[in-house]
Formats: structure tokens, sequence, C-alpha cells
């Protein structure tokens, strides 16, 4: 979740946003010439193309800045513990130049092929995606250049599905960037994402910014007015839902009450589960694989993010 300070919250970047560019199996154009070796033997290396069958792990996590994550061996121990076929981040909150400085070798294992998507403006939003498998086709951004210039979203084709990567814009400081939140974002990018339905599956996680339902907030009453819970973009993700998607969570717990956000203004809110739930897998109502769970990782609740990874398995 962002943070809603008049300084964060400010009006969109003057500066002209490139287009969403689609391009095979390469990632985005970098700022700099030159490039690390570890990133150059990434590329060269022979990655296999997504198997027609078999099961498969994604996590999603609103990682709240890549450099503080480095620091920790937390990323390490996730890839080592849960093996994750897909690994997508939000928040990574780095431009092209230090992306390039990073070590490819530590940050992923020699396991993962990496896209990154970063905002132009430095230090903020930005996203990610590691993959063990070629995709056939990767999209930056909806091709919408008022939307395109914050690294919101990363979209992989496989044979069977498309993976999104989306990171929803926040509503704001006293709900002063909800018209563009509502009207604009969600309904191009709900359009966007019908389209892709059309042709084949849909996996999409990411931090959504919205806590739909009651239950998804540790305490409704009061919050009303608050970015996430506004009665518009509970509204608006509904609508989005009725057109053919599920929650994954949702689906497997109706009920339970389980949080993925965990503001660090307040004192020991992780400590006394004071939570919204924001992340989320959604997956098109008519899909062709069998979910086999979907939940947060509950042993990783104790990191250096305000947010807790998720994951999804699937079996094709």
């Amino acid at each position: 979740m962002e943070k809603t300070s008049k300084k964060s919250k400010s009006k969109d970047s003057s500066k002209s946003a490139s287009k969403s560019k689609e391009k095979k199996v390469k990632s985005p154009k970098k700022t700099t010439e030159s490039k690390s070796k570890d990133k150059e033997n990434e590329e060269k290396k022979e990655y296999p193309s997504l198997p027609l069958n078999g099961k498969f792990k994604f996590i999603h996590w609103n990682i709240n800045g890549l450099r503080p994550l480095l620091k920790t061996k937390e990323l390490d121990n996730l890839i080592e513990e849960e093996n994750p076929d897909f690994i997508c981040f939000n928040e990574i909150k780095v431009d092209n130049e230090l992306i390039e400085k990073m070590s490819y070798k530590t940050l992923f294992k020699e396991k993962y092929i990496s896209y990154f998507y970063p905002s132009e403006k430095k230090g903020y939003s930005g996203t990610a995606v590691f993959t063990k498998y070629k995709p056939e086709k990767i999209t930056y951004g909806l091709n919408i250049k008022k939307h395109d210039n914050e690294g919101r979203l990363i979209t992989l084709e496989y044979d069977k599905f498309y993976l999104i990567c989306c990171y929803t814009p926040n509503a704001g400081e006293n709900l002063k960037r909800i018209d563009y939140r509502v009207e604009e974002w969600d309904k191009d990018f709900f359009n966007y994402v019908n389209n892709l339905k059309n042709n084949k599956d849909i996996i999409l996680c990411g931090d959504l910014n919205v806590a739909y339902e009651n239950i998804d907030i540790y305490e409704p009453k009061g919050h009303e007015k608050s970015p996430g819970f506004s009665k518009r973009e509970k509204e608006s993700f509904k609508q989005f839902l009725n057109m053919g998607y599920i929650d994954t969570f949702r689906s497997k717990f109706p009920k339970e009450k389980k949080f993925s956000f965990f503001t660090k203004r307040g004192k020991n809110m992780k400590e006394d589960n004071k939570g919204w739930r924001l992340d989320y897998f959604v997956v098109n109502d008519k899909h062709k694989f069998n979910i086999l769970d979907s939940d947060m990782l509950d042993k990783f609740k104790y990191n250096s993010s305000d947010h807790i990874p998720l994951y999804l398995n699937i079996e094709i």
C-alpha cells in the first residue's frame, strides 16, 4: 500500500511516459549502456519453456523497497523454503541505474529470469517478475501514456495463461486521487484484463489496494473514507469480480479474517493482527487449471516490509 502523505501523493509527473513495450523475451530498455556481468550471464543462459502440464507455485509480495529487502536474508529464505516457479514483486522502489548495479547471482540464485519495470520517479512504486520459464511475450504497462510512468504493470504470456503482476494506484490522502483510481485506472485496467481473458486463462496478482469486504479489514467502522476501503473503490472491484473472476484466497477461506498489510504508523499492528487484506491472486472463473491452494505465507509475516507474501499453487 502506498503512503498517502501529500508529498508522495502529488499529481502525476508532467514528464512524458514511454508507451508500453511488447518484446519477445527481453527486459525493458535500460537507461545505462553498460550491463553487469551477472546480468549478461543471465541473458545468455538458456531457460526452459513452461511445461504443458505440472504443478506450479506463484508468490506475490509487496516488498516496500528492494534495497532494504536485500539487506536481509528474507529473499534467500523465501526461495530456499518455497522454491517458487514465479515471484512477483510490487513497490521495488529502484530505478534502472540501481538495478544494473545489483548482484543478480545473489538475488536470483541463478534460477530465475528477471523483468523489472521501475517508475520514472525515483524511490517510488515499480514492479518486477522473476520466473524459471521463458515467456512467449512480455508486456510493460497498459500502452496508455497517463498510466505508464509509475511502473505498475508487467504481463508475461505463456501458452496456457497470462501472468499479470499489478500494483494498483492508491486513492490518496483524503481520497484526492480517487477519480483517477476508479474512473481511469480501474476502467482501463479491467478492460485490459478482460481483453486478455478472451484469449486464454488469467492469473493476476498484486497489491490491488482495496479491502472490498468488511472481513478484509480489522476494523471497518471509521474507515469508510479511507483509501482502499471507500465505497467507490469497493464497488469498482466487486464489479470487476462479477465480470468473471475469482478471488482465490476468499474462494478457499470464505469466512477467515486474515490480512496482508499492516501499517507501520501504529504500534504492534502485526502482533495484534490489525491489518488489511489488500493483496490478491485473482483468476478467471472458467480457468482450465486446478487451484490446489491459495493463502498467505504466515511464516514470513515478520519481515522488512509492511506486507506479507501470498502464494498460489496450481496444476495444469
